[in-house]
């Protein structure tokens, strides 16, 4: 099936429940359907997809072109706490429930789109799932825990990774978080949590040992948080169908080159969905 280029779309807001919580987000609908479908996972961020305008970019010319595409927020507007992209992947399996079991969606062609954290949590909850075509990761890291070290570095030096280390086991028992703040994109974060539960998430290693669908990897040559040569190395893990896509002069948001962020992705789709004489 091909997704066809279209100039109609309507956008709905819509509720689903994962678990106790409510999840809110909304679903953007080409003229003809059903279509295929869209799921994106945003990044860590205390409000939400709603911040980033390139999300919404990303629906509308997903619209535009035959897809239906679902946003919705782990945060922002939906219940419930951060949990460091572990509760969060139950979120994504409910929220890619809610995609495919719309009338306007051919469950069979569906696909992911994940950045930075949001791409470690569609690889954990749903790249293994066979209704999944293709998935595109915009800035996500091979290894969260070789990710968050450098971050740490970074901001504190390498005395104060140490210091992290300590705190963090202290900190399972007692909060000592404010003696090392690590609070960014609007949540508070503990050490402790960062160390147990995003520090072992490793998205390349889980898709290394297992087949996984095409992949396409997208990075911002001046990427404040994702170096080039982890999105390098998580190239080389991959085993089955993949691209890089390198975006010049641009960093973690891909600000300045959003429409072509867009666009390299969803062509990727459209190569998937009708691969004769699209292989890339």
């Amino acid at each position: 099936m091909k997704a066809s280029g279209n100039s109609f779309m309507k956008k709905e807001e819509v509720q689903f429940r994962s678990g106790d919580l409510v999840l809110r987000g909304e679903l953007y609908l080409p003229h003809r359907t059903p279509a295929p479908g869209i799921l994106v996972c945003h990044a860590m961020h205390a409000q939400g997809f709603r911040w980033l305008p390139l999300y919404r970019l990303f629906a509308e010319m997903a619209a535009k072109k035959g897809f239906s595409c679902l946003l919705f927020d782990f945060c922002g507007m939906s219940e419930g706490q951060f949990d460091y992209g572990w509760g969060e992947q139950r979120d994504a399996r409910e929220a890619f429930e809610f995609l495919v079991s719309r009338k306007e969606v051919d469950p069979t062609s569906a696909f992911l789109v994940g950045r930075s954290l949001g791409g470690t949590i569609a690889i954990y909850s749903l790249v293994h799932d066979p209704r999944v075509k293709g998935c595109a990761l915009w800035a996500t890291p091979p290894d969260h825990h070789q990710n968050i070290k450098s971050f740490v570095v970074k901001r504190h030096g390498r005395v104060g990774y140490l210091v992290f280390l300590l705190l963090s086991s202290i900190d399972r028992f007692h909060d000592v978080t404010r003696l090392m703040r690590l609070d960014v994109f609007g949540l508070k974060l503990r050490l402790k949590d960062l160390r147990r539960k995003m520090m072992s998430l490793r998205p390349s290693q889980l898709l290394a040992s297992k087949n996984h669908p095409p992949i396409l990897l997208l990075i911002g040559d001046e990427d404040e948080y994702v170096t080039m040569s982890e999105t390098m190395k998580f190239e080389r893990s991959l085993t089955e169908r993949k691209r890089l896509k390198v975006l010049s002069g641009t960093g973690h948001t891909f600000k300045g080159e959003e429409e072509k962020a867009v666009s390299a992705t969803l062509d990727w789709f459209e190569g998937l969905l009708n691969p004769i004489g699209n292989e890339r």
